[in-house]
């Protein structure tokens, strides 16, 4: 017995929706973050009034966490990244 091409095509589009959501979630999830650490670094650079704070900002996270680990991103690879 074979299924029906309806219940198959129905099985089909089902798991397509529900991996579109959850790649829509999970994209959606890190947006705001991003946009956090964009603003944070636009603000410090702002206020930067020298060359040297503008450095000092170059070489910092956006956002503070505590944790030293070399995932993270400074404020200058995204300024250089174009996404100041």
């Amino acid at each position: 017995m074979r299924p029906e091409p309806e219940r198959w095509f129905g099985q089909l589009a089902s798991a397509v929706l529900v991996i579109v959501i959850l790649w829509w979630f999970f994209r959606m999830h890190r947006t705001p973050m991003q946009l956090m650490e964009r603003r944070a670094c636009q603000r410090a650079y702002e206020e930067a009034r020298t060359a040297a704070e503008s450095l000092a900002i170059d070489a910092r996270p956006p956002i503070p966490s505590g944790r030293q680990d070399s995932l993270t991103v400074t404020c200058g690879a995204l300024r250089k990244g174009g996404r100041r």
